[in-house]
């Protein structure tokens, strides 16, 4: 068969048409090269992309480590364990110095301050009961002259009736021997006589003694030294005068504290007093020592009851014997009181075994194969004996990181603790 060429006759004739067909043509060659243009980069896009792996729930807080990392590590594994420890409650505690155990040393009279030894004494320093501290030279004004004058010629006076009653009470006691010698008199009045006798010779000694001093004063224009003396054992706290300084009477010279023996002062919540058993000693440390802080024992005392109405708590007393300089006053303390609730039955791991993140969120690691260790969340109540006490975490027996949790968390997080 043979096929007529096409002839553009139609197309001629028919213009209109024939623009139609040539706007449908470049239509559909534009929109086949467009589609060509799309489709190519998103299978460059699909060649380029990686297909990223999912990870599960389970997976994750958990930490991978190679045998040698593991030794490396110098990890250790321990058990959570349940066991019945003691209950304490913590409190924050004041060191003092024990009512009376602080004592004032004044002047017994008006004058100048002698030091009594070449070195001066300092804060610090520690004195003995009866240790001589200071002397005081009495200073006499001329008023108080001329009244020593008066109780000089009184003095005088007293010397004089004191001397006349001695020989008095003699002849006395001569005739009551004398009486019953010649078996007229008593043995009474004999005793009564001597009696007089003694009282009379204490009065004129009594005397003398005032006349003297009264005329060293009058006389010679001075009395003699006044010494000072500790009334007690003790560390010198306060120092109030210096040497060569006039003092007056029963102004303060030096403070005397005995610091062998402080108090700690507790106060309570009065809420929780009727739990605290105050008959039952005390465990004291010093705060910032840390887990393994040295304990005291502070033995319970009666001390005058007090208490703060500001923080509504109420005020126990302990005694602690500080020999070895431990404690000084003021100082605040860690105290830790035995409750009448005594045991009970807890969870604990040893405190290295807790890690804390940037929250301040607690955790462990424990071991579920030989390499491989996941990190789960514990809730402490606090530490006891270096042992941390949890209200929740990993159930009794399992197996936690308690040497390397701090390299293990450093490992998953990127950043060390």
């Amino acid at each position: 068969m043979k096929v007529k060429p096409f002839k553009f006759e139609f197309i001629k004739h028919n213009p209109k048409i024939g623009l139609m067909l040539i706007a449908g043509f470049l239509i559909i060659t534009i929109c086949f090269v467009s589609l060509k243009l799309i489709a190519k980069p998103a299978e460059v896009r699909e060649k380029n992309v990686t297909k990223q792996a999912i990870t599960h729930e389970s997976d994750l807080n958990t930490v991978h480590i190679s045998d040698e990392t593991y030794r490396k590590l110098g990890i250790e594994i321990a058990l959570v364990k349940r066991e019945a420890i003691s209950k304490n409650k913590n409190y924050g505690g004041e060191v003092m110095v024990p009512i009376g155990g602080k004592a004032s040393v004044t002047a017994p009279i008006s004058g100048k301050l002698v030091s009594s030894s070449p070195e001066a004494l300092r804060p610090g320093a520690q004195v003995n009961v009866g240790q001589l501290l200071y002397r005081i030279q009495p200073m006499l004004t001329a008023d108080a002259r001329a009244n020593m004058v008066t109780a000089l010629a009184d003095a005088n006076s007293l010397v004089n009736t004191s001397k006349t009653q001695v020989d008095a009470s003699q002849i006395a006691l001569a005739r009551a021997k004398k009486l019953l010698a010649d078996l007229v008199g008593s043995k009474r009045n004999v005793d009564d006589a001597y009696a007089n006798f003694e009282v009379s010779q204490r009065n004129l000694e009594a005397a003398k003694v005032k006349q003297n001093a009264l005329s060293q004063v009058v006389n010679v224009g001075t009395i003699a030294p006044i010494d000072v003396k500790a009334p007690q054992s003790g560390t010198i706290t306060n120092i109030f005068s210096v040497p060569e300084q006039l003092v007056s009477a029963g102004n303060p010279i030096i403070e005397i504290s005995e610091l062998h023996t402080l108090w700690v002062r507790v106060p309570v919540p009065v809420g929780e007093i009727n739990e605290i058993d105050q008959q039952a000693d005390a465990k004291v440390s010093l705060l910032g020592s840390g887990t393994n802080a040295k304990l005291f024992t502070a033995k319970p005392i009666s001390a005058t009851p007090t208490a703060d109405p500001l923080t509504s708590s109420a005020h126990l007393y302990y005694a602690i014997q500080n020999d070895q300089s431990a404690f000084r006053p003021a100082e605040r303390v860690s105290v830790s009181l035995n409750t009448f609730n005594n045991k009970q039955t807890i969870l604990t791991i040893p405190w290295s075994a807790v890690v804390f993140d940037i929250h301040g969120g607690s955790w462990v690691y424990t071991q579920k194969s030989s390499t491989t260790f996941e990190r789960k969340r514990v809730f402490l109540e606090r530490v006891s004996s270096g042992n941390a006490v949890m209200s929740e975490g990993p159930a009794v027996g399992s197996k936690i990181v308690v040497n390397g949790a701090l390299e293990l968390f450093g490992v998953e997080t990127g950043f060390a603790h």
